[in-house]
């Protein structure tokens, strides 16, 4: 993600960062599917809680890993460069409340898109779409998130940049309320609306598994 201060960024750039960071998304989502679900975003693993596929205590440890594994990455790239890319804020031409929202909205599409790819109960695609379709939402919400937000919807990500890079201030809230209510939005929203479409009458309402490759099943 990027800070933009003005509603008129240059789109290369914007282009840029989506293609950046959703084929790197998609990639890093197949790569450890298999291992972990895939999982790199706190405000994702909390949905799964609320959805019912995983435990408080699995999510609490995997929102550490995460929280970690950024300031890791963080650190890396502030010896490497010298600074943190990714510190993000909202566009001054916006209201901080505007800025919740789309936060707010922006990480429900991706949570939503998240739980219906890695659905087993829908049975309607292959394992090696579920990376796809979540890369391809991640671009699509930094094209429109970019301009405006500078694109979080990872509390953890959004966290560990502002740190590093010193750009803590009482805005920066909606990084982290935006998309963790998105959580509880998405998890129930989809658990309790969606999902009985698909699931069958004579099945558990727990679904464990979160993301299937081919018979090889990862469990959240």
């Amino acid at each position: 993600a990027a800070t933009v201060s003005t509603f008129s960024p240059d789109s290369a750039a914007i282009l840029q960062i989506a293609f950046a960071f959703g084929l790197g998304i998609g990639g890093a989502v197949h790569l450890f599917s298999d291992i972990s679900g895939g999982q790199f975003n706190p405000a994702v693993s909390l949905a799964l809680f609320f959805s019912r596929q995983m435990s408080l205590l699995k999510e609490a440890l995997y929102s550490v890993v995460q929280l970690c594994g950024g300031l890791v990455a963080g650190g890396v790239l502030r010896a490497m460069l010298g600074w943190c890319p990714g510190a993000v804020k909202v566009n001054g031409m916006i209201t901080t409340g505007s800025g919740f929202f789309i936060e707010f909205f922006g990480t429900l599409f991706l949570i939503l898109t998240v739980l219906s790819t890695t659905n087993s109960d829908r049975k309607h695609a292959p394992s090696y779409s579920q990376p796809f379709s979540i890369g391809v939402a991640i671009f699509v919400s930094h094209m429109l998130l970019v301009p405006t937000t500078g694109c979080g919807l990872n509390p953890a990500r959004s966290l560990v940049t502002n740190i590093i890079e010193n750009e803590l201030n009482p805005q920066f809230l909606v990084y982290i309320f935006g998309p963790l209510l998105s959580s509880l939005a998405g998890g129930l929203l989809y658990e309790f609306i969606f999902s009985p479409h698909y699931r069958p009458s004579d099945s558990k309402s727990d679904r464990p598994v979160v993301y299937v490759n081919n018979n090889n099943e990862a469990s959240a």
